[in-house]
Parts: structure tokens; C-alpha cells; sequence
């Protein structure tokens, strides 16, 4: 299960603190998050959920049909780097355009050590496109994607040199909670799962500006050792209609010194264990009539199975490690946070289980 962790640090009696650390700025923060809850009649209790422990097995999807080619190759084969981000306050996607504006403002104010920059006015040096990423939403309650791009000439470039873009990143939410999204205020949007790849300056710029315009917070999304876990089979069940070619995993082990483990399986016998698996599993004896859907016991025992083969072979026990990595031909995941998507088919599928990690990292 999720979990999230709060560290307070204490200043020694009589100390006097003359700027706000970080901390304090995101406490703060977290605070205005809970106070906006209270404005919609939610509590904490009210809002807190669990990670499914059933979910439907992925299916290929051919979504070049509904989603822009160029923004799907935006999407697909690049590391990106997650966060979860609350409710966004009076956002509206038919103003995508002012809000470009006001960004590339914001980060050529910045980056001149805060010299006044007027809003739309000509920039040589940043220019800022936000714009829908259409076709990714699964339910009439998704709201749909957001892509925002930062692009930028270098520094000794010719005046009719194009700009390059310099940073990217998305706002999505796939097959969302709808009884939480319903539970929202018209005034509030729901974009929880935040991704960005390129300068940790510009990411820093970025988040500070939506923070500051539409009162939100954001929060490293790590993904955790059941999700990971959840990867590993999901994508070795795509095996039967895509190549995985083979299910790495990467293991911490707490010992001295610190032994990590790259345990590689080959796609075939990955398959024939969780075929094993599932033959023999009295869940899915139940759902004979509904759908194909995955269950954690299933990951569970899928999971037990590997780690069992490999101490057989090594004498070493996994199970007294953490999961960090997972990766295949579809895709890789790392506990820190960041996710590849390298085939398309199963986007939807790696983002809708995103979304559902990001929904319980939120605070309220």
C-alpha cells in the first residue's frame, strides 16, 4: 500500500529565523492544500483510497487513430521523471494560450534575476506553447491532457536559427477516481500526474508558476515496490500479443556492502510462469463471466515465483531487498519516479495505473 512520510525539523529555543526554508514554503503549501479540501466539504478520511487490488488485464490499443502522431511521439520512448499534483484552481483549457504567455514571462523574468518582463511581449531568448494533448482521456470524467513545451535558441546562435525545445512536460489524469472528480468544485481541475524531462532549473521554474497561478502543490511521485511488482506482470501479460523480448528487475539488498542485483528473465519463461499462475488461480475461477482482470495475489505469487527460482540458483533471497527497476521492450519504471513508455499500444494501460498512484500520493 501507499505510503507517504512528513519529517519536522526543529530550530534550537531563542534561534531566530530570518528567510523561510523550503520546508516551511512547502508546509505552508500543504496547509493551503487542506484548507482548500474544507472549502469542498471533503476531509482527509473522506478522500483517502487504497491501491486497486484488481484491475483489468491490458490490452493492445491502437490509439494512432485518436491521438495526434506527433504528440504520441512526444509521449513514447523518453524517460520522464513524475510528480503528483493536487487540484488546479480555476483552470480552464480555453486558456492555454494566455497561460503560455504568462509562463514564458514568468521564466525570462526569472531567468534576468527578476527584471520586469511585460506579458507578451516579444522574447528572443524563451517561448512557451501549452496546448491540448487530445484523444488520451478514457471517461467522459478525464479531464484531458495538457502538454507544455519550453523552447529556447542557444546562446551564440544566428538571429534566424530556430529554437530548440529545451524542456518538456504533461498534465493527465487516465480513467480517474469519478467519485472524487465529481466530488470537486466546478472551479477546480483535476491533473494529478505531472511528467517533465529536461534542466531541474526549468522544472523548478515551471511547477513554481502553476503553484503560484492555480494554488496547487506538487510532490515527488515514487513508485513503490507493489507497483513495480504490478508492472512486471502487466507487461509480461502483454507478452501473448507484444515482444517483451525479456523482464529485468533490479534488487537493493541491505547489506555491507550494498549488493544490487539485475535479475534478467527471458520473455518465454516469464510467460510460462505467469501462465502457471494464472491456470491455477482460484480467482479467476470467480470472474469466469466478466472480463479479464488481474489480481494482486496473482502478482503476488508471480512475484514469489521469481524470487524463488533465483535462490534457488544463487542462494541469495530477494524478498529480504527492495524492488527498484523494472523493464522491458514496453517499457521500464524506477522506485525514484521515473517511467519510459516505449510502445504506444499500451500507454493508456501504464497511465491509467500512473494516475491511480498519483490519486493516493495526493495530501487531501
Amino acid at each position: 500500500m501507499e505510503g507517504s512520510y512528513m519529517s519536522v525539523a526543529k530550530t534550537p529555543h531563542g534561534s531566530v529565523v530570518k528567510r523561510r526554508s523550503k520546508s516551511q514554503i512547502y508546509q505552508q503549501s500543504i496547509r493551503s492544500c487542506f484548507s482548500v479540501a474544507s472549502r469542498l466539504g471533503l476531509t482527509p478520511g473522506q478522500t483517502k483510497m487504497r491501491l486497486n487490488t484488481s484491475r483489468k488485464a491490458p490490452k493492445s490499443q491502437n490509439i494512432t487513430d485518436k491521438v495526434n502522431p506527433e504528440h504520441l511521439a512526444l509521449m513514447i520512448k523518453t524517460e520522464w521523471q513524475l510528480s503528483y499534483v493536487t487540484p488546479l484552481y480555476q483552470f480552464r483549457h480555453t486558456q492555454l494560450k494566455s497561460y503560455a504567455r504568462q509562463l514564458s514571462a514568468f521564466i525570462a523574468a526569472e531567468k534576468q534575476q527578476g527584471l520586469a518582463v511585460e506579458v507578451g511581449a516579444q522574447q528572443n531568448t524563451f517561448k512557451v506553447s501549452i496546448s491540448v494533448l487530445e484523444g488520451l482521456a478514457e471517461t467522459n470524467d478525464d479531464p484531458e491532457t495538457v502538454l507544455i513545451q519550453v523552447q529556447s535558441k542557444p546562446l551564440f546562435a544566428r538571429q534566424d536559427d530556430p529554437q530548440k525545445t529545451v524542456w518538456s512536460g504533461w498534465l493527465s489524469c487516465i480513467n480517474s477516481n469519478p467519485e472524487y472528480l465529481r466530488s470537486l468544485s466546478k472551479d477546480f481541475t483535476c491533473l494529478p500526474l505531472f511528467g517533465c524531462k529536461g534542466a531541474e532549473g526549468f522544472t523548478s521554474l515551471v511547477k513554481d508558476w502553476l503553484q503560484r497561478t492555480f494554488d496547487c502543490c506538487f510532490g515527488l511521485l515514487e513508485i513503490s515496490q507493489t507497483s513495480l511488482q504490478w508492472l512486471a506482470a502487466l507487461w509480461t501479460n502483454c507478452h501473448m500479443e507484444s515482444n517483451v523480448q525479456s523482464l529485468k528487475m533490479h534488487w537493493a539488498l541491505p547489506v555491507v556492502p550494498p549488493l544490487h542485483v539485475t535479475y534478467t528473465v527471458s520473455a518465454d519463461d516469464a510467460l510460462d510462469l505467469w501462465n502457471s499462475v494464472r491456470k491455477n488461480s482460484p480467482e479467476k475461477s470467480k470472474r469466469a463471466d466478466e472480463e479479464e482482470c488481474v489480481d494482486i495475489e496473482e502478482v503476488t505469487r508471480f512475484m514469489q515465483g521469481l524470487m524463488s527460482h533465483f535462490y534457488r540458483h544463487f542462494r541469495v533471497d530477494l524478498s529480504a531487498g527492495d524492488l527498484t527497476q523494472v523493464s522491458t521492450a514496453l517499457g521500464s519504471a524506477k522506485r525514484s519516479g521515473r517511467i519510459k513508455i516505449s510502445n504506444s499500444r499500451y500507454l493508456i494501460n501504464t497511465l491509467s495505473l500512473l494516475t491511480e498512484i498519483a490519486f493516493l500520493k495526493m495530501p487531501i
